[in-house]
């Protein structure tokens, strides 16, 4: 079997672990795929951005654990691909990793930079397409409709005659998936974030986490056995970014106050005679990073808070206390008037310290 990994975007503010045990997952499932692994492919944006050294060396880490994984022939280690991606995310980073990781013994990984032809330890033939800016590349003899591929991996927008979720930039090769589905068994790009089929076998292999809200569809790993049939398992380690509709002040209170550990942010729908009580619940709750909120008046539709988290909002808002202390009275028939006042005394001792 073959396993695809692409956009990994190590450098994010995700939390270390969901790199890690997204790839331990990764792993996990192709070592009980029921066929060794003849090669691991990662298509392309395996950082996120220039590294500082702390992120250097979680890097280490995590390009370690990829490369000594254990899924091949008797346990040994697979076989690892790895294509240039976008520059402004990769920045020839891998020049620093490839030396150190060619050092561990049994490990076989392979990086490349421009569109070449390879040949794998079992004999599959591999088109490689990584994303190039510089000079003008021609792909005319590798995509000449009498060559064959048993697998292509890239990075970079592809398009059908109906389907491009992926809009071209400037300087961008756009690679038609017909004529890339005709010359190969399997055809596997990185650079779209969501999981993509085309017709035939052109598949976007989408980013193994979420880095923003919109992404909305499951983040998966995606293999194939030795006859280029595909399967997926979903990423369970994938950070959800929720959006919730919000109708009233009471509904909010009420959804707000419970444990948000995961980025969420509300849609709050009311009219202009509510925006003062609005801004105040959601004022109490700005410490919360994972919280942000945008609203949209009845009257003009606007949208007052565009991708605001709370800790930029305005700190001249009251805090609604007694209306929270109602509310809690109503719903829970609990007075926790002396606990919120503590609470608000403390609070303005330290925006008095700030």
């Amino acid at each position: 079997m073959y396993a695809f990994i692409a956009d990994i975007h190590i450098g994010t503010k995700l939390n270390k672990m969901d790199y890690l045990k997204s790839l331990n997952a990764f792993l996990g499932h192709i070592k009980e795929y029921g066929e060794p692994c003849e090669c691991i492919f990662v298509c392309g944006d395996l950082f996120d951005h220039r590294l500082t050294i702390d992120e250097a060396k979680f890097a280490s880490l995590f390009l370690i654990n990829l490369v000594c994984n254990q899924c091949g022939n008797g346990r040994q280690h697979a076989p690892v691909r790895i294509i240039h991606g976008t520059f402004s995310h990769d920045y020839d980073q891998m020049e620093i990793f490839i030396p150190m990781l060619e050092k561990i013994d049994n490990v076989d990984v392979q990086y490349y930079k421009e569109a070449c032809v390879g040949t794998l330890p079992n004999g599959a033939s591999v088109l490689y397409l990584p994303q190039q800016y510089e000079g003008n590349v021609d792909y005319g003899d590798a995509l000449d409709d009498d060559e064959h591929y048993n697998i292509i991996i890239g990075h970079g927008p592809i398009s059908s005659i109906v389907k491009s979720p992926c809009p071209a930039k400037d300087g961008d090769i756009v690679f038609p998936t017909e004529k890339l589905g005709k010359i190969s068994d399997i055809c596997v790009f990185g650079h779209y974030h969501e999981y993509t089929e085309f017709d035939g076998n052109v598949f976007y292999a989408g980013s193994m986490l979420r880095f923003r809200y919109g992404e909305d569809v499951d983040k998966v790993f995606f293999y194939c056995d030795h006859d280029y049939h595909v399967k997926t398992f979903k990423n369970e380690f994938a950070l959800e970014y929720k959006v919730i509709d919000v109708y009233s002040p009471d509904e909010l209170r009420d959804l707000i106050s419970k444990d948000i550990t995961s980025p969420t942010r509300f849609y709050i729908h009311t009219d202009n005679t509510l925006l003062k009580t609005y801004h105040a619940i959601m004022n109490t709750y700005k410490r919360n990073q994972n919280i942000s909120y945008r609203i949209f008046t009845e009257k003009t539709d606007d949208d007052t808070h565009v991708n605001r988290p709370l800790n930029e909002m305005t700190k001249d808002i009251d805090l609604p206390i007694p209306s929270l202390l109602k509310f809690i009275k109503e719903r829970y028939n609990v007075d926790v008037a002396d606990e919120i006042h503590d609470y608000e005394n403390k609070i303005l001792k330290e925006k008095k310290d700030w």
